[in-house]
């Protein structure tokens, strides 16, 4: 049985402001609760740990049997399938949320004209479809599109330690480890630019694509650190190794 642990986000709320001042709860606000009130930010989440006492040399010099007896390998193996994550706007100009929506209270959100992709690509520079997106127009409601519509790539890391503990006496040993985390040295994509930036409510031209119109990568835009809408921006950390000696007496 599969069981999905819904978590509800925060939704503001959304009131109807009157010429005369007044203002009262928009029929609409079950709406948007709806919409974009729950969501699912992992659907699967796994954790799995070994311990393995390796076997050492039983026979042999004694030299030999004390360098290989009494090794521990463990290790602590994390994955989780995809985190849901949505596109969001800027704009240059006139882009606050009254301008859009004609309240302060709320704002537009992105319509979605074309399929987005999954949301998870090999291809760093389109990470999902930029061209299935467009922004909010004058006189939204903010109920355009929802949430959980995209979802990153599967992540696992697999971190190890080897360690051996010497006596040297009934209360002094010495323990050497060493811990390797990310130990296949994984670089799964983790984060993506999901802002597309916008000239205006009226003029919906995107300022921020990676490629130009003739579909060539801007260098300016290609790096995570300026990246372009829709392009990766975070990578898994790579592997490192940390050594220890312990003296216990």
């Amino acid at each position: 049985r599969q069981i999905l642990l819904v978590q509800r986000g925060s939704t503001n709320a959304r009131l109807q402001h009157n010429p005369d001042g007044t203002f009262s709860e928009r029929p609409d606000q079950r709406d948007q609760d709806r919409l974009i009130g729950n969501f699912v930010p992992n659907r699967h989440i796994f954790k799995g740990n070994f311990v393995w006492e390796i076997p050492g040399t039983k026979r042999g010099y004694r030299i030999l049997k004390t360098i290989t007896n009494d090794w521990r390998l463990s290790g602590v193996w994390t994955a989780s399938t995809g985190g849901a994550y949505t596109v969001g706007t800027s704009f240059q100009g006139a882009g606050g949320n009254q301008n859009i929506t004609g309240s302060p209270n709320y704002g537009g959100r992105v319509r979605i004209l074309g399929n987005p992709g999954s949301g998870c690509s090999s291809d760093v520079y389109r990470q999902f479809n930029t061209a299935a997106f467009t922004g909010p127009s004058v006189g939204s409601v903010g109920l355009e599109s929802g949430a959980d519509y995209l979802r990153g790539c599967f992540f696992q890391s697999t971190d190890l330690a080897v360690a051996r503990e010497i006596r040297l006496g009934e209360s002094r040993r010495v323990q050497f480890r060493l811990d390797i985390f990310n130990a296949p040295n994984q670089s799964t994509i983790t984060g993506r630019n999901t802002t597309m930036n916008l000239v205006s409510p009226l003029d919906q031209t995107v300022t921020n694509l990676p490629f130009d119109a003739s579909g060539v990568l801007i260098p300016s835009r290609s790096l995570p650190k300026n990246a372009g809408f829709g392009l990766a921006t975070g990578y898994q950390g790579p592997r490192t190794l940390q050594g220890q000696i312990r003296f216990v007496f």
